[in-house]
């Protein structure tokens, strides 16, 4: 009984994680245009931003795979992944390490101790 309640909260918790990480992807991506990172202008948009499909391009990953980590799917990354991403998006020091800490569940529960 103990057990699944520690897996509930567990889950609970990562769940709150996977949202914060979305919601901080969004607001990343809303703040560059794609002329700040090398990209054609295009005139339709329905995002202000950068869109998924460009994100994804620059980091050299699928748009489903990253649209499924952005979305807040379960999903496993890596260190260069993350470090690619936080290149991509041009995030400072501090944009960095919170990127860091909601991407690798395992310092985010490190960080919540």
């Amino acid at each position: 009984m103990l057990t699944h309640d520690v897996d509930t909260l567990e889950s609970a918790e990562d769940s709150e994680r996977r949202r914060l990480l979305r919601s901080f992807l969004m607001d990343c991506r809303s703040q560059l245009a794609p002329g700040e990172v090398g990209l054609p202008k295009t005139t339709r948009r329905r995002v202000q931003g950068l869109r998924r499909g460009e994100v994804a391009e620059l980091i050299g990953v699928s748009v489903d795979w990253y649209r499924y980590f952005e979305s807040g799917r379960p999903v496993r990354v890596s260190t260069r992944f993350v470090s690619r991403l936080s290149t991509a998006l041009r995030l400072s020091a501090s944009q960095q390490a919170k990127l860091f800490r909601l991407a690798l569940p395992e310092i985010y529960h490190l960080s919540a101790v």
